[in-house]
């Protein structure tokens, strides 16, 4: 019994090896396509809105990592000034869904930049 499932294991590690070999190749014939020549589809139109939730595939440069609307700032802005930095995380959490380390990093960088 064991040797049976010993060779059902070898056959699915080839099947898997076999399949993660393939998948690569067909990348890789992809990318060679376009770097002779061929054009690749842009992952976003140009002047392409962003959808809600503010989820981009690609960010502009300059653009602020997380999109933060103008209120939510401000409010972050005067909590800081107040010295209410745990409240301005959760304010940026409640405004962006972040989790508390990606909050905590946005209020960094707000306090050191004055924008996120």
């Amino acid at each position: 019994m064991s040797l049976l499932m010993m060779l059902l294991a070898l056959l699915g590690a080839v099947a898997v090896l076999g399949l993660g070999t393939w998948v690569t190749a067909r990348l890789r014939g992809s990318a060679a396509a376009v770097e002779e020549g061929g054009a690749a589809a842009p992952a976003v139109e140009a002047g392409a809105v962003p959808p809600p939730g503010g989820y981009t595939l690609l960010e502009e440069p300059g653009a602020p990592a997380v999109p933060l609307s103008a209120d939510a700032l401000e409010r972050v802005r005067a909590l800081l000034a107040e010295g209410r930095g745990n409240e301005a995380v959760g304010a940026v959490r409640d405004a962006t869904g972040a989790d508390e380390e990606g909050a905590e990093r946005i209020v960094r960088r707000i306090r050191a930049t004055g924008r996120p």
